[in-house]
């Protein structure tokens, strides 16, 4: 990887900005040994510049400076290079999609981890070979109106649960239990998740009405009271949704 480009020699892709989202495509594109340029805002040479030099463009923007930034550059860019962003809420006929259904931490992954993420394309749009050939990554397809609530998933069960688990931990610490003794827990719960056809358990999955009254009770107060609530009346409403399906 070089950071300065070098617009003397062509490479297969320019990696715009340098967020976790970036860090994570240079190593995984150093670890596959695909060549690359990185263009940030303190880059020394243009975008108009560098970007001659490039055969794809990936744009690892924030959503809410990226359809922005597609508008502004999409006259720079020719009809023989792609426009590729990894957003999984955009949808925009001026680049192409895929998006990585993965959670980036500041900590960097193995090749082996990095194979195995799976990537969303845009149905009647490029398809994943087409932006990424030399990845072998599974791939899968999505209609562009079903992006948003797609993404809106993908955060509620990634980021709402972070927040849940640690809220946990933070408690566990502050009676002198480390967070450790949660671990096991967590482990299970995720294996449950993804092993089981019905992992839900605890007092929901039992329906003890009394138990989840004084569990509301006592977070009536707490930040996360409104959450415990919103999930059991969320859950409730599945619950009837699921068994008017099986009635059918």
């Amino acid at each position: 990887m070089r950071q300065v480009p070098n617009l003397n020699s062509k490479f297969s892709y320019l990696i715009v900005g340098n967020g976790k989202l970036s860090k994570h495509f240079q190593r995984y594109f150093s670890l596959k040994q695909i060549s690359f340029q990185l263009y940030t805002r303190s880059s020394d040479i243009p975008f108009n510049e560098v970007v001659k030099s490039a055969d794809k463009i990936l744009l690892l923007l924030n959503d809410d400076n990226l359809e922005k930034f597609i508008i502004e550059t999409k006259p720079q860019i020719s009809e023989n290079q792609i426009l590729i962003h990894c957003s999984g809420m955009l949808s925009t006929p001026f680049a192409e999609s895929a998006h990585p259904l993965m959670t980036f931490s500041e900590q960097l992954y193995d090749l082996s981890v990095y194979e195995k993420i799976p990537f969303i394309t845009e149905r009647n749009r490029k398809t994943f070979p087409e932006l990424f050939p030399e990845l072998i990554n599974p791939y899968y397809e999505i209609n562009p109106d079903d992006k948003v609530l797609y993404h809106a998933y993908c955060v509620m069960s990634g980021n709402f649960t972070t927040i849940l688990w640690d809220e946990l931990f933070n408690f566990l610490e502050s009676r002198n239990i480390p967070r450790s003794a949660a671990f096991e827990f967590l482990k299970m719960t995720s294996n449950n998740l993804i092993n089981l056809k019905h992992p839900l358990t605890g007092p929901l999955k039992r329906n003890d009405r009394n138990v989840i009254q004084k569990h509301l009770q006592i977070l009536s107060d707490k930040p996360l009271g409104k959450v415990y609530k919103a999930m059991v009346d969320a859950y409730s409403i599945l619950k009837k949704e699921k068994e008017i399906e099986i009635d059918k």
